[in-house]
């Protein structure tokens, strides 16, 4: 048991490698071993370990993860999109022990029954599924559906600080404009309905609760998991396979990172490979699993062939079906005094110093506070055009708890850092568009993990313009509900719609008076939406779970097509959206593909 950045002499083979550290990997690696204390299993991470790095396990720092010299994200920088006013989105996601689940928001956010139902997979239903649900979880709040669980290992909470007067302002507010006010609007059920958010935060520590400290740290120290490895730093190339027809996975090939670390002197080449004795399993993200597949030569053959990469099973499917959490951010100029905002971490209001020497609890909170789940009603959508009705018959109407966006709300600013200033207190509502209808790609343009990747976003690209149109609907609904709150003070300019003077829609109307939106106004909102809209780094899709035939890569055991002994166990097997932050899904999909592997071993 030990974690290394550099694997002795002597373990050459193993019986599991798992590709990748992340959020579902540390789970299945860490159910395996407790399963099976003799299996040898090896985690390969590209980045560094987390261990007590401040930046992760103190909830408030979560943007130090996300900056371009951040030594734990990454970011994929897309192609310029025509559709996006001819910007590229860079797209972060977690590239340290614990992937997303260390560097994300702490939102807790979870996917709605329909959405795993809608999966149509045996084995990944809702009802299916929902002990694995619980066995992930501690949750610190009501649970009247009984859908949570209360003694697994990351815990849902408020951490140590709770600022509610913003907190209940919006909810009564968004209440006011329709929507019901409840406890937990992640009981898998609730829908048009608005709650105070919790995030994942121990209320005992403050800690964040993320997959390595929850689950591989504490089972690398306490001498009960003598065979559980993980190498940080390495970056893993390509899948190695036998040389029989069977397409039989037999083990990987990798190099150290070199943003962390050099290449052994006596091996020139850089490029190191061990063996598994029983299975490969490719945990490495949205991004790099479809990579990793496609540098293997598991693939389009025209997107391999482009790469220079030799066949070993054609699978169109790989890299093919990236999609994404669409989302915008409105800004507000606050009556909360600026010191009562998140902001004031980063200001200079307070002294972030002594806060992190004395432990304050201020520091176990995100500044995300409040959620709701809401959807366009009868009246609404016959406002729409044909198109988009259509859309919405085939997608949404009989499947009545799904909904269109989450809005979530900010007690600060989430990117717009431009504005950050001392004398000054925002808040920020975010809508993000939870089923979008886009679609974009993720592939290798050369056989090395340097070459660059072939991506796009593919956000508001679908021919019939139902996301921009969601996005439309969306930015009238927040704002309605952001000019009912007490604690308005009005729009930032900068961050909404240039409407023009004597617009029903005008910046400059009270918030006493409604407002009305023009035809040139909804033309306004759409091509503001094209300029910024981005991501949450919520992608998925890439790899499939579904028949091959539909573009699947995996099977619903998660082996992958046409091949023996490999596995993928990460987000990128999502074969829909989820209508929560994905962090929670990533977790739920290590216990299941634990669950999976247990049984195919106990065989």
């Amino acid at each position: 048991m030990a974690l290394h950045t550099e694997l002795p002499a002597h373990l050459e083979e193993v019986d599991v490698i798992i590709t990748g550290g992340g959020t579902s990997g540390n789970v299945l690696a860490s159910r395996l071993s407790d399963a099976y204390p003799d299996l040898s299993i090896l985690v390969i991470e590209g980045g560094p370990d987390n261990a007590n790095n401040p930046n992760v396990t103190i909830p408030s720092l979560f943007r130090f993860n996300l900056g371009p010299d951040s030594t734990t994200s990454t970011a994929v920088v897309g192609h310029p999109e025509g559709q996006l006013a001819g910007r590229t989105v860079p797209v972060s996601s977690g590239a340290v022990l614990g992937g997303g689940s260390s560097v994300n928001a702490l939102a807790y956010a979870r996917g709605q029954a329909s959405d795993f139902d809608a999966w149509n997979t045996k084995g990944w239903s809702a009802d299916e599924l929902l002990p694995f649900m619980k066995k992930l979880e501690t949750f610190h709040g009501e649970d009247d559906l009984g859908t949570h669980g209360h003694s697994g290992p990351i815990e849902a909470s408020f951490g140590k600080y709770v600022n509610e007067p913003l907190m209940d302002d919006f909810v009564t507010a968004v209440n006011e404009t329709g929507y019901n006010k409840v406890s937990d609007v992640h009981n898998l059920k609730a829908i048009d309905a608005v709650a105070r958010n919790f995030r994942y935060a121990s209320p005992k520590d403050g800690k964040r609760q993320d997959t390595a400290h929850k689950y591989l740290h504490p089972r690398l120290h306490d001498n009960k998991h003598p065979n559980l490895n993980v190498l940080v730093g390495a970056q893993v190339n390509k899948i190695l396979f036998g040389d029989g027809p069977a397409k039989e996975a037999t083990g990987i090939e990798y190099r150290l990172n070199p943003k962390f670390q050099t290449a052994n002197e006596s091996d020139s080449s850089g490029v190191y490979s061990i063996k598994a004795r029983k299975l490969v399993v490719v945990s490495a993200g949205v991004f790099g699993t479809p990579l990793i597949l496609e540098r293997s030569g598991l693939g389009d053959k025209k997107v391999l062939d482009a790469a220079g990469i030799k066949v070993t099973r054609e699978l169109p499917g790989v890299g093919h079906e990236y999609h994404d959490h669409q989302a915008m951010s409105f800004v507000y100029k606050s009556k909360v005094a600026p010191v009562d905002t998140v902001d004031s971490l980063f200001t200079g209001l307070r002294n972030l110093t002594d806060l992190i020497q004395n432990d304050d609890p201020i520091l176990s909170w995100t500044g995300i506070d409040a959620m709701a789940k809401i959807r366009p009603n009868t009246t609404t959508l016959a406002e729409f055009r044909d198109q988009y009705r259509a859309t919405w018959e085939r997608e949404f109407s009989n499947l009545p708890t799904k909904p269109l966006f989450l809005l979530a709300l900010i007690n600060g600013l989430l990117a717009d850092v431009d504005l950050l200033s001392p004398k000054a207190a925002y808040f920020t509502i975010a809508p993000f568009l939870v089923h979008p209808k886009s679609r974009g790609h993720v592939h290798i343009t050369g056989p090395g993990i340097d070459d660059p990747v072939d991506f796009r976003t593919g956000f508001v690209s679908d021919s019939d313009d139902f996301d921009v149109l969601s996005h439309v609907w969306a930015y009238k609904r927040q704002r309605e509900a952001a000019r009912r709150m007490k604690f308005y003070d009005g729009e930032v300019a900068s961050k909404h719609p240039p409407f023009p003077e004597g617009s029903g829609a005008s910046l400059a109307k009270p918030p006493g008076e409604g407002l009305t939106y023009s035809a040139a106004d909804d033309e306004l909102i759409k091509t503001f939406v094209r300029e910024r809209v981005g991501t949450i780094s919520h992608g998925l899709g890439t790899c499939r779970m579904a028949p091959e035939q539909e573009m699947g890569v995996v099977d619903a055991s998660l082996n992958v097509y046409g091949t023996e002994r490999l596995k993928v166990a990460d987000m990128s097997i999502a074969p829909g959206n989820v209508s929560g932050n994905t962090m929670n899904t990533a977790v739920l999909i290590g216990e299941k593909a634990a669950d999976i592997i247990i049984k195919e071993l106990s065989g």
